[in-house]
């Protein structure tokens, strides 16, 4: 096999992710597609709230962790304080937190219950896993989306925040989608 580098290595690790959450999905292994698709949900906002040119550029703490999938929401919304609409989106940033909530709910919905209190009903958890499953897909895709975007229109202006010639004609070759 050949030897990847660079963005090669990213765009095969991601190829797998979304490969594995088919597979996980078609077997109703819900979970393993939720925790994928926050994984590459949280690496997205991670490489975008790191960004130099960020109003506070996100670091690593003490321990190298980066900061919790809650705390990347609410550092974005700082970012972005008015939401981020992508495609039919109004607010990314809300639908993210929303869809944490879900993805804790099912995380837990198994096994976690009160003292004294049953756990969540097998069918119950089942449909709540695979709503979750199915919404943390559309999600993923979206910010996926959004960060390309993004990164694009980023690299295609010089530090001076004049577009390069090179990557305007790039764009209007392809047919800009803005």
């Amino acid at each position: 096999m050949a030897k990847t580098t660079g963005n090669s290595i990213k765009y095969e690790s991601f190829r797998e992710a979304w490969r594995r959450i088919a597979a996980a999905t078609a077997a109703g292994f819900f979970l393993e597609a939720i925790v994928i698709q926050e994984s590459l949900i949280s690496d997205r906002l991670v490489s975008y709230l790191s960004r130099p040119d960020a109003s506070r550029p996100l670091r690593q703490n003490k321990r190298n962790q980066w900061p919790s999938f809650g705390h990347l929401i609410g550092k974005l919304r700082e970012e972005h304080p008015s939401g981020i609409a992508v495609g039919t989106t109004r607010d990314i940033i809300q639908d993210l937190d929303k869809w944490r909530i879900c993805r804790n709910r099912a995380v837990h919905a198994l096994a976690k219950s009160d003292p004294g209190r049953p756990t969540t009903n097998i069918q119950d958890f089942l449909h709540l896993a695979e709503e979750t499953a199915t919404t943390g897909n559309k999600l993923a895709r979206a910010v996926l989306s959004w960060h390309r975007r993004e990164k694009r229109s980023s690299e295609a202006l010089q530090p001076t925040g004049h577009a390069r010639p090179d990557a305007t004609a790039k764009r209007r070759s392809r047919g800009s989608r803005r």
